[in-house]
């Protein structure tokens, strides 16, 4: 469907963009944040999002943090895994909105996204969010190749256009043979007010005389935490460094994963100084950041992680791997570059014993100034909503939007 060319003016007027995901919670771990920070931000630019998910454990206690946003949720039938909703079909094919933008792939809620575009002419564009990047791509092969076979080949081709968080995750869609257009557009953070000086729930006073290096996000094998607590566990025992610093590593996981993480160190100030703290929300979350010093990312794949980016809101360096695709951060000196094996990173751990405070915090300060100037929701949202105004025949295609 196209909309009649608009005036400058005329394009205030709020066109309706469905969001479709398999999670509207924290399940879905930083597509969680970075759909929320969009939709949040997308009525000043002149769109109005309506959210469509799966329920989940954490749906009902998270619903409060999509603000205004409408957010309708349907239960699954079946393998959680395959995210099947036959009301979610439903309410996609009685919806009005302009476009969908479909957020992850390799779900059910792929092939209703195509049950849409079918019956209602309309177009769609996929966010994949690093699910086309080889190491994923390398993952679980045969429940992708029988989702391709299925209907995610069909929802890839027959997308409009796609959004790549860089120019790696554009070069990942191109590897997989897909050759529409592709907007490169960058997740945001909210830039939050610092002053607060509340501790975490999981403090101790044994932290007072320590730094904290912070590992935050989804316990899973590409983030790299298995060597991290591997080279951690060698400086430990080669050593002095947990005199100094101490490693707390907050987020979720399944069971038998993080109960694996576990047995690989000895917890606690007097063992290896390590802390695992569990999952972080909401002033919990934004007092962890507060309370550490420096934030580490050994990932093996990503697309553009969440948690570099918030970071360096609360004015915290890190240290983050090539594959976070974040090399603006190095090199405008809020970032520390490493490597993802052991050695990578028991040699930086032994060299972060020798960065002073002062320069943490100043690395901290260059990271701030960076996410305010190119990563703030406000102008990724007028981005992305010149995407969607492109997309649905109102306005002339973006300039970052690549062929």
């Amino acid at each position: 469907m196209k909309l009649s060319p608009a005036t400058k003016s005329e394009r205030r007027v709020s066109h309706r963009v469905g969001f479709v995901t398999a999670s509207a919670s924290r399940s879905g771990g930083g597509l969680f944040d970075a759909m929320r920070g969009l939709a949040l931000d997308l009525p000043g630019a002149g769109v109005t999002p309506q959210v469509f998910a799966l329920r989940d454990a954490h749906t009902e206690e998270d619903l409060a943090q999509w603000g205004g946003v409408q957010v309708t949720t349907f239960d699954p039938v079946g393998p959680a895994m395959l995210g099947y909703s036959p009301q979610l079909r439903e309410a996609l094919l009685a919806t009005d909105v302009h476009l969908i933008h479909t957020h992850g792939i390799w779900m059910h809620p792929s092939a209703d996204v195509i049950a849409w575009h079918r019956r209602q002419s309309k177009p769609y564009i996929i966010s994949p969010h690093g699910m086309l990047d080889p190491w994923i791509l390398n993952r679980s092969r045969l429940k992708k190749w029988i989702a391709l076979r299925a209907y995610e080949r069909s929802h890839l081709n027959r997308a409009a256009c796609f959004h790549a968080l860089n120019f790696e995750e554009a070069d990942a869609i191109r590897a997989a043979g897909l050759k529409q257009p592709i907007a490169v557009v960058p997740n945001g953070v909210v830039i939050h007010d610092t002053n607060g000086n509340e501790l975490p729930s999981w403090w101790q006073d044994g932290f007072s005389s320590k730094n904290l290096l912070l590992y935050f996000g989804r316990l899973h094998p590409k983030k790299g935490i298995e060597n991290l607590l591997s080279a951690w566990k060698e400086c430990v025992k080669n050593g002095s460094i947990k005199d100094r610093w101490n490693l707390i590593v907050g987020g979720w996981g399944s069971a038998s994963y993080t109960d694996k993480l576990r047995s690989m160190v000895g917890e606690g100030v007097n063992a290896d100084g390590v802390h695992f703290i569990g999952s972080q929300f909401g002033a919990d979350k934004a007092r962890t950041y507060a309370a550490c010093d420096c934030v580490i990312l050994p990932s093996f794949s990503e697309g553009l992680p969440m948690v570099p980016l918030e970071s360096w809101s609360f004015r915290k360096p890190v240290a983050i791997t090539r594959e976070c695709n974040l090399p603006i951060g190095v090199e405008r000196g809020a970032a520390f570059e490493i490597g993802n094996s052991v050695e990578e990173l028991r040699n930086f751990i032994v060299e972060l014993c020798g960065v002073t405070d002062a320069q943490l915090r100043e690395m901290g300060e260059l990271g701030r100034s960076l996410a305010e100037e190119k990563f703030s929701w406000n102008a990724i949202a007028m981005q992305m909503a010149g995407v969607y105004n492109w997309l649905i025949g109102i306005e002339k295609k973006p300039a970052f939007v690549i062929d």
